[in-house]
């Protein structure tokens, strides 16, 4: 459950910096306020499968990151 929390809070970050981005003037002033509209796309994400290819890309890019420092440690290590 935290780990969805914690996935929730990053799309949630990253929506907002999308869209502040786009629009120097960025407000929200509906009833529900933006933070539905980040909730509402945390929803389709898990419905249509982007948030899954969304955590394997991270795990990935994590993967590459280990194996990297490994190699660099394995090259350092040699000299």
């Amino acid at each position: 459950m935290i780990r969805w929390i914690f996935v929730g809070t990053i799309a949630a970050a990253a929506a907002l910096a999308a869209a502040s981005g786009r629009d120097a003037a960025f407000a929200c002033n509906r009833t529900a306020g933006c933070a539905m509209d980040v909730l509402l796309e945390d929803q389709e994400m898990k419905r249509d499968g982007r948030m899954d290819k969304a955590i394997q890309a991270g795990r990935a890019n994590i993967e590459a990151f280990r194996a990297l420092q490994a190699a660099q440690q394995h090259s350092s290590a040699s000299r």
